[in-house]
């Protein structure tokens, strides 16, 4: 790509650094020819080192905010693309497309752009500009600014780091920051890039160990998903895609009287 107007935070934490041998090994395999600065960002100082990627600790004991921040003191580019440490990108990245999507930031100004869409693309339809593939991203709703794999602006990334959160904390705050900051946002549908998910609730996921083994790509001792959580959360993600979101939601409410507790409860309040 060659930008120096964009670089690459893959955001972690120690307690993530055994994934981080298959991330890279991932990343430089599958977009060798990114040509910008790329960034681990983590929290303990380490000795590791990795081929075309820099890593960035901002102390023991600091959280997601914090340790964003602290990259942004070395970080200048006025884009960046920003992913986690769990997201392998396991498919060739169109560098084209990506070039194209910071182009597409510059002309018409927006401060984050979603590049892999997730599930509620579906209730973006308004176009902005001439693009067949860009729509815009309203702030009205949680998780609609997210952090799935993403580019933001610069100044509007600086603005979500005000406070001192952790990771769920952050991802349910920045709607609501987006949405007082004006924030210009929009997602890209279908996907810029492909991803795998490859960890939940601290464990990996079944599918992803399954693509790990086969490819020799992991050799921690993190846990796998057990077989009941991995049916239920494959349950839930299809009902919310299935269902409108009047149902999703009332659904939810009963679930909070009958004790249920969301990180997103922090969105309303």
């Amino acid at each position: 790509m060659q930008n120096k107007d964009c670089s690459v935070i893959i955001s972690s934490c120690d307690k993530f650094s055994d994934l981080w041998d298959a991330n890279v090994t991932l990343i430089n395999k599958n977009w060798a020819d990114r040509g910008v600065d790329t960034y681990i960002v983590t929290d303990e100082p380490t000795d590791r080192s990795f081929e075309g990627v820099k890593i960035l600790s901002a102390g023991k004991g600091t959280e997601i905010t914090e340790r964003i921040k602290f990259a942004l003191e070395t970080v200048k580019s006025k884009y960046i693309i920003f992913l986690l440490d769990d997201y392998f990108l396991i498919h060739p990245v169109n560098d084209k497309k990506i070039k194209e999507c910071i182009g597409v930031m510059e002309k018409e100004n927006l401060d984050y752009l979603r590049i892999y869409t997730f599930m509620n693309a579906k209730y973006f339809k308004e176009k902005i500009g001439d693009y067949g593939d860009i729509f815009r991203v309203t702030t009205d709703a949680r998780y609609n600014i997210n952090l799935y794999p993403c580019i933001f602006g610069r100044e509007f990334l600086k603005a979500t780091l005000d406070n001192r959160l952790n990771a769920w904390q952050y991802e349910v705050s920045l709607t609501k920051t987006g949405a007082a900051y004006g924030a210009k946002c929009a997602l890209v549908n279908p996907n810029a890039l492909g991803m795998l998910d490859v960890v939940r609730k601290g464990r990996l996921i079944r599918k992803a160990k399954r693509y790990l083994d086969k490819n020799d790509l992991y050799h921690g001792d993190r846990p796998v998903l057990d077989l009941f959580t991995t049916l239920k959360l494959g349950t839930t993600y299809r009902l919310k895609v299935l269902l409108p979101r009047g149902v999703t939601g009332f659904a939810r409410k009963v679930l909070k009287k009958c004790g249920k507790k969301f990180y997103s409860d922090e969105y309303e309040s």
